[in-house]
């Protein structure tokens, strides 16, 4: 594997597994692979101390994965296997949400992690209906629902954001999609908006990435 991001680290690591167990999923994740090799090079001279902080936030457009189209002898395909268990092991140890978050924002659009798309959403529902019983305003049941929509666009933004550069749910589409009058946009719907892109930003990939930066130090240290 080549390791350029945790973010990236953790796709390859998901699609390495699960083509070797037989199933067809694309290796080759962006067909450009841009020269980012300055940016990781300044990031592994700094200390040690905020050397996994900084692997966690670098975060290229888009996820960057060598062809593998040419076949790969027995040797490679050996050691991807090892450094793809080892970014997993990572994941497997983070717990909820942390762990549905990074499978499911990170991992290979597959059916295969559907699963973790519904335990990560079932967590989110749980999230924002808790802030709404605590919230000091009192909110109709119309707008309650529209605030978990607005939420749910927000967190497949932040993803798409993240992983390809490209804002797929801005708030001129998320106002349209919920029907929401726009002149109760900043007034009802906007903190909300901006809490869960810090919330996925802040909370969940600090966490979850930040442990997989980790393994992935662990990982090049022992390389010779």
């Amino acid at each position: 594997m080549k390791f350029y991001s945790a973010r990236q680290a953790i796709h390859d690591a998901y699609a390495i597994h699960l083509t070797s167990k037989g199933f067809e999923v694309n290796l080759v994740a962006a067909t450009r692979k841009p020269d980012f090799s300055d940016g990781l090079t300044s990031i592994h001279r700094c200390k040690e101390a905020t050397r996994a902080q900084k692997l966690a936030e670098f975060s290229p457009v888009g996820f960057y994965a060598e062809d593998r189209s040419h076949k790969q002898n027995n040797d490679s395909r050996i050691c991807d296997a090892v450094e793809a268990g080892v970014v997993i092991a990572a994941v497997e140890s983070l717990e909820e949400p942390f762990q549905s978050w990074a499978k499911w924002a990170y991992g290979p659009r597959t059916e295969h992690l559907l699963p973790e798309q519904g335990r990560f959403f079932q967590w989110l529902e749980q999230d924002v209906s808790a802030k709404l019983a605590s919230s000091e305003r009192d909110y109709r049941e119309t707008t309650r629902q529209r605030i978990k929509d607005v939420v749910a666009y927000t967190v497949l933004d932040y993803r798409s954001y993240v992983t390809t550069g490209r804002h797929i749910y801005p708030s001129s589409l998320i106002i349209k999609k919920c029907r929401i009058q726009r002149q109760n946009w900043k007034r009802d719907f906007q903190q909300w908006h901006e809490s869960y892109w810090a919330v996925c930003d802040e909370f969940l990939d600090r966490k979850s990435l930040g442990t997989i930066a980790k393994s992935l130090l662990n990982q090049t240290a022992k390389v010779p």
